[in-house]
């Protein structure tokens, strides 16, 4: 009888030390790549809004581990349980494909990283500065206005970040009549950009001539920025002080 009782008690303990270890090895794991998120969002490498939902995610796995891990240590048949489940699965993944498909993209794009917030891309024709890289779709700015695309897009299609290496290139267009002496004008326009602190002096803007013609020379115009968002403005305020020092005519 004495033996029976403590191989019970003996069965029970591992019983407990299998339960207490399915709930806190899934919880540590749990808690350490939570921290390593939360380093990520301290860093600025991650958007606060996209850790909030990994985590959440995160959280979710877990809880469904650990449930399962414990169905399995009491001596529950989880594999009907799994298989209903995985049935239950397939009809909501039919259901929301696009969802799905949306948040799939949405950590390709964290993880490879091929845009952040801030940067100037364009996709279908829609540009803009990214203000918000969520789990279902990136937010553009421009122009006063907002644009959201979904994010499988940018898995499937082309697009463009003109601002990858830390800077946007403005590029503009101005006529110089015929009259004006063309190495004076290139002259007073290297003046004005070198004395402008609406530009960066690294990289260094570029001049060059595009055409020759009757009504004059067409000049192309390439300054870099910082804040995309400011290409009218600057463009704006350069024609201002060209006029003001040489002959020409807006394009």
């Amino acid at each position: 009888m004495l033996e029976s009782n403590i191989n019970t008690l003996i069965t029970n303990l591992y019983l407990i030390v299998d339960l207490a270890l399915m709930i806190a090895i899934p919880v540590i794991i749990y808690k350490l790549i939570s921290k390593m998120l939360i380093k990520l969002e301290n860093n600025g490498t991650i958007e606060k809004s996209s850790i909030e939902t990994l985590i959440k995610i995160l959280r979710y796995i877990i809880v469904i581990i650990i449930i399962l891990g414990v169905l399995e240590i009491l001596g529950i048949n989880i594999r009907s349980l799994v298989i209903s489940l995985g049935l239950v699965t397939v009809a909501v993944s039919l259901a929301a494909k696009d969802t799905l498909s949306n948040i799939i993209s949405g950590l390709i794009i964290l993880v490879e990283k091929r845009f952040e917030v801030e940067d100037m891309i364009e996709i279908n024709g829609h540009k803009g500065q990214v203000k918000k890289i969520g789990f279902k779709s990136v937010q553009l700015f421009s122009n006063n206005q907002l644009t959201v695309i979904p994010n499988v897009l940018f898995t499937t299609t082309p697009f463009k970040n003109y601002t990858k290496t830390g800077f946007y290139i403005v590029p503009f267009t101005i006529q110089i009549v015929n009259k004006s002496d063309l190495d004076e004008v290139i002259k007073e326009i290297s003046e004005i950009l070198d004395n402008s602190d609406l530009i960066l002096k690294n990289p260094s803007y570029s001049i060059f001539v595009k055409s020759i013609g009757t009504s004059g020379v067409e000049i192309v115009i390439k300054v870099p920025i910082s804040n995309p968002l400011d290409d009218t403005m600057v463009v704006s305020e350069l024609l201002k002080e060209f006029k003001r020092k040489i002959i020409f005519e807006d394009l």
